[in-house]
């Protein structure tokens, strides 16, 4: 790709399991540019990097580097001199011994490393070199890549790369045989290395994710990390209200279950409770009326079911996750939205009684529109005033109805279904999910950029 570097790649173009690939012309990986010819140095400053990233550490140092003066040149040891001094290196006989020492050494490098890939131009691609480009940069694509979902085996085949292009194999063979074994151990790039140094993350971090925050990366830096190779174009998230932000379809069934109790009579939910969201209760107290006969007494079994529901009301809050993926929304700068087919008083006084007014840039309510759900009116009200295109919001759902509405507006639907929807009901929508808590905002935004790039 440069001439005279052997071992440069664009690493665009790989699958990731959010469905779309890793973005070309945006990361570059390679050997030390030491080694371009006149050639290479003409093509390497045509790419325009907006950030090329030495991991190289003072020692290796030997020249000024290509772009020295330039302002587009960071230089970042990836080995922590400080952290060096007390590595036990017979402890390490293998690379990938090496590897898993390196990345617990080395957090606070790691750290300053991604920082500087995270803070580079938008507009510009990335380049990341050690000097040959395969351990220490290794390392830090492969992590990189682990973070966009990129399979490990994907992972492992453009580590293992870096010894074919270094011609690694044939300098091994002109060796002599007491000097090429050691030599081998440090040299090749086996699959099963990288795989190593990945599966370590996952058995003492957790993962790569929860590996960036033991380094010191936010989520919000990891997010931005992530987009830089999987790009993601969604602006708000707009949540629907009733069984979804909070569970009053739960409160709300069992306030009609101990009315008819009250009665002496058992509920059947089947045909009472459609499970699709609005409001039936005209309807609902009629069934009940007709069950209980003449002497039913309207005004008097709506204060009781009403006054039950409240004191049940007093200890309800945001259903499991979702107050972590408001958080996240409004860290990562997205707008936060309620699009719901209730009134506005109902809506507030919830919010108002869990102090959650201020979480939300804009609340739309069904008061406003002539149509409800699964009509499209409310999410394109909402779209409208908060100035984005529904391919460019996500909308999260609870009900068959709620996300028919959200995809007639253009959105990305994600489906939670509430304890009375299955989840066959809304399998209409582009991801379902248990909880909110299943899935990290930020992981939500990547599945939604299948969606976004199409």
């Amino acid at each position: 790709m440069w001439s005279g570097c052997l071992n440069a790649r664009d690493i665009g173009g790989l699958p990731t399991r959010y469905g779309v690939p890793t973005c070309s012309g945006s990361v570059f990986r390679t050997d030390s540019p030491d080694n371009l010819d006149d050639e290479g140095r003409a093509a390497f400053a045509a790419a325009g990097a907006g950030l090329v990233l030495d991991l190289r550490s003072d020692w290796e140092i030997k020249q000024l580097h290509l772009l020295d003066d330039s302002a587009s040149y960071q230089r970042i040891p990836w080995i922590d001199p400080a952290a060096e001094v007390h590595r036990d290196a017979a402890a390490e006989p293998l690379l990938a011994d090496i590897y898993r020492g390196s990345l617990d050494r080395n957090k606070s490098q790691i750290a300053k490393a991604f920082r500087a890939l995270i803070a580079a131009p938008d507009d510009a691609p990335v380049v990341v070199h050690c000097k040959a480009g395969k351990d220490r940069t290794g390392l830090l694509i492969a992590l990189w890549l682990d973070l966009v979902g990129v399979p490990r085996k994907v992972i492992a085949d453009d580590y293992a790369v870096s010894e074919e292009r270094l011609g690694v194999l044939a300098r091994l063979a002109e060796l002599p045989a007491d000097e090429r074994q050691a030599a081998e151990i440090i040299s090749r790039t086996l699959p099963e290395t990288i795989l190593d140094s990945l599966d370590h993350v996952d058995r003492r971090y957790g993962g790569v994710r929860a590996y960036l925050a033991e380094c010191g990366l936010t989520a919000a830096e990891v997010h931005r990390l992530a987009v830089r190779l999987v790009p993601v174009e969604v602006r708000a998230v707009v949540f629907d209200f009733d069984g979804l932000l909070m569970d009053t379809e739960t409160t709300m069934v069992e306030s009609w279950r101990s009315e008819w109790a009250h009665h002496g009579l058992e509920l059947d939910l089947d045909d009472f409770w459609p499970g699709h969201g609005g409001d039936i209760s005209e309807t609902r107290y009629e069934l009940l009326g007709a069950a209980v006969g003449t002497a039913f007494d309207r005004a008097a079994s709506h204060a009781r079911r009403t006054a039950h529901r409240d004191r049940m009301h007093e200890e309800l809050d945001f259903r499991p996750g979702i107050r972590e993926w408001i958080s996240a929304a409004r860290e990562l700068g997205l707008a936060v939205a309620i699009a719901s087919s209730s009134p506005r008083p109902w809506v507030r006084g919830h919010l108002e009684r869990v102090d959650a007014i201020e979480l939300f840039d804009l609340i739309v309510t069904g008061d406003e529109v002539a149509t409800h759900k699964p009509d499209p009116a409310i999410y394109e009200l909402a779209l409208r005033r908060l100035d984005v295109p529904g391919e460019e919001a996500i909308a999260v759902e609870d009900t068959a109805h709620g996300v028919a509405a959200a995809q007639a507006a253009g959105m990305f639907a994600v489906a939670i279904p509430n304890p009375y929807v299955g989840e066959a009901d809304v399998a209409a929508a582009d991801l379902v999910l248990g909880s909110a808590d299943q899935l990290l905002l930020s992981e939500l935004l990547l599945s939604a950029s299948t969606a976004v790039t199409e």
